[in-house]
């Protein structure tokens, strides 16, 4: 495979094992079609498996492909800044991971170091498949993260195991926790099918919002046994911020996703919000309509984010 590389002016030697663990990456993942480096927002460089990409429909005059996803690596960049900066309100850590998934394609935007980030894309991935657990995005997803832990260990730190993928499929002992009443903020729209989703063993959110309003939200935040991740904040506190945040998401994937479907195309089905204690999820099923979740366990990312998945299928072929 023959691979494309593109570096900034400003680049010096002391980027070379950064380099060349990301032409690695690109190398050994068939799935990962496109890599870049940025940091502070600002382009380094990026490696790609691309033949002779053509230019891209409605981009800038003698824009490319490449080009235009150079700037989207760049403004998903400054959007995880931003992102981490609110995110920091529910002190569940930095934001580490970013997924933007569409019927045509993923983007990821995995943290090395605070300002420092790398940005990874698959692109026309074969069939439907479901949302979570498609072979293609799946592969490349787990080599960006792969790349960031490699990247940081070269500073001497350790992994922050972005997407939970160095846990995933481990055992866990169901503690009979998600037969209990979970906590009910919100408690119209789809609140069976949320209550059912939701279990203190990985799942402890889910909402369901639809026209800018949060019509079911259930939690599990009270189980004693996430009694330890409360030491910074109440279980109160926490369930407000969600209940906030999750009616927003629908206006922040609407912003990110007018970004990203010009470049990778299709709609923004999927996003996921990766931090250092877990996750936030966000599935679309139709417009201003969908489903949200959230993970506080890191471990337990990806089977979150599988629960997730299913419950958007099932919603999306038994809509009301």
């Amino acid at each position: 495979m023959e691979l494309h590389e593109e570096a900034a002016e400003h680049l010096g030697p002391e980027f070379d094992t950064t380099r060349l663990a990301c032409r690695a990456a690109v190398a050994k993942s068939p799935a990962l079609h496109y890599l870049a480096h940025y940091s502070s927002g600002v382009f380094d460089f990026g490696v790609d498996a691309l033949a002779d990409p053509p230019p891209v429909p409605g981009a800038l005059p003698g824009g490319t492909r490449r080009e235009e996803l150079k700037r989207l690596g760049r403004h998903l960049a400054f959007q995880v800044t931003a992102l981490d900066r609110v995110l920091q309100e529910v002190r569940t850590g930095r934001l580490i991971r970013t997924v933007l998934h569409t019927g045509e394609g993923a983007l990821f935007c995995d943290s090395v170091v605070p300002a420092e980030h790398v940005v990874g894309l698959v692109l026309d991935h074969a069939g439907a498949g479901p949302m979570f657990g498609h072979p293609a995005v799946d592969e490349a997803d787990r080599a960006v993260a792969e790349l960031a832990t490699a990247l940081r260990s070269e500073l001497s730190l350790g992994s922050l195991n972005p997407g939970g993928w160095e846990t995933f499929g481990d055992a866990v002992p169901v503690s009979g926790a998600g037969a209990r009443e979970p906590h009910v903020s919100a408690g119209e729209g789809r609140l069976a099918e949320c209550a059912a989703a939701a279990r203190a063993e990985d799942l402890h959110v889910v909402a369901h919002v639809a026209g800018g309003e949060v019509l079911a939200m259930v939690d599990h935040l009270a189980d004693p046994s996430l009694g330890p991740y409360f030491k910074e904040i109440s279980v109160d506190a926490r369930r407000r911020f969600y209940l906030g945040f999750l009616r927003e998401l629908g206006g922040l994937t609407t912003r990110l996703n007018r970004a990203v479907r010009p470049v990778v195309g299709g709609l923004l089905a999927r996003a996921v919000l990766d931090v250092e204690m877990g996750a936030i999820y966000c599935y679309r099923l139709g417009p201003g309509e969908y489903v949200a979740g959230v993970t506080i366990d890191q471990s337990r990312v990806g089977e979150a984010d599988g629960r997730m998945s299913a419950l958007a299928e099932r919603l999306a072929s038994h809509a009301p």
